[in-house]
């Protein structure tokens, strides 16, 4: 991935800081338990409707119906058909009335009816994978002020660095960007989708990573979490909406110490840096209230 931090940070409170680094493991959710309900399309949707995608058609059929050659449509047999039998029409008005009848029966060869059975099958796919997402939310940034807001205990919890090793593998190496737009994720451009419905290009609506703009879209609102995502899925034998996966302790760079954090909390988690911790760095945060920023310094 162009652009991919060397290291990623992960907000959270000081127990589950705690928690991270004596277990080696972080916990990845199905959207399921977002605080966000908008984060994560719910309701498989093409983003546009069913007549703008219908007038789309009706020009693509016109243009192989023109065409000096038309392509294989073996895979779509009621387009195929159709298809063949205007091609043969010499007069205009019968092949216009003919076309017409098709059209209307959009119902029948697009997946944008609700009643058509491809349509139903996306929509029921889309919600059994759902609860089954295992998904990693990680900041490309350390000192983001409403992120030690809202998940790092109003900066009385922690923020864990984690980088990216190739030699161990790490699953941060994979981790992709969110999009932030106010516009819902488009899974396919209206020109794919009439190249699918004609049987020009199959769109492979069975893989899971079809519906990756899904799982990578947020509204501008949080545009400031500068987030990055490792979108995964439960492995067998597994339940619920979260998972806690290990990772290698050597992928832990540093932590930083919220500047509200208790003595309690700074003791237990720096305590933790020992053994296979021992080259994690610390740091405080401290406020700088005339800039309005963090400012970390380094724990000896």
């Amino acid at each position: 991935m162009p652009n991919r931090p060397d290291t990623f940070f992960k907000y959270m409170t000081a127990e589950i800081a705690k928690i991270v680094l004596v277990s080696h493991k972080l916990r990845w959710s199905s959207p399921q338990l977002f605080n966000d309900p908008f984060d994560v399309q719910r309701e498989f949707n093409l983003g546009f409707g069913g007549e703008e995608l219908k007038k789309y058609l009706e020009e693509e059929i016109r243009n192989l119906i023109s065409a000096k050659d038309i392509p294989d449509l073996s895979s779509n047999p009621n387009v195929e058909q159709l298809i063949k039998c205007l091609r043969k029409e010499d007069d205009a008005d019968t092949r216009n009335k003919k076309l017409a009848v098709w059209i209307d029966r959009i119902d029948r060869i697009t997946q944008n009816n609700e009643n058509s059975d491809n349509y139903k099958k996306m929509k029921e796919q889309w919600s059994t994978l759902i609860p089954e997402f295992r998904i990693l939310c990680l900041s490309e940034e350390c000192d983001i002020m409403p992120m030690w807001s809202h998940y790092s205990e109003s900066h009385k919890g922690a923020v864990i660095e984690l980088q990216c090793l190739n030699g161990l593998d790490s699953p941060w190496l994979a981790a992709k960007p969110v999009v932030y737009q106010d516009s819902p994720p488009i899974l396919a451009t209206k020109q794919e989708w009439i190249k699918s419905i004609t049987g020009q290009k199959a769109l492979d609506i069975k893989n899971w990573k079809f519906y990756e703009p899904y799982t990578l879209t947020k509204t501008t609102d949080w545009e400031y979490e500068k987030e990055w995502r490792i979108v995964f899925f439960m492995r067998p034998g597994e339940s619920g909406y979260y998972s806690d996966h290990y990772f290698n302790p050597q992928e832990i760079r540093s932590i930083y110490l919220g500047c509200k954090i208790s003595d309690e909390d700074a003791n237990d988690i720096t305590s933790l840096l020992n053994y296979d911790l021992s080259h994690v760095r610390a740091y405080k945060a401290k406020g700088l209230e005339h800039e309005r920023k963090l400012s970390f310094e380094r724990i000896k």
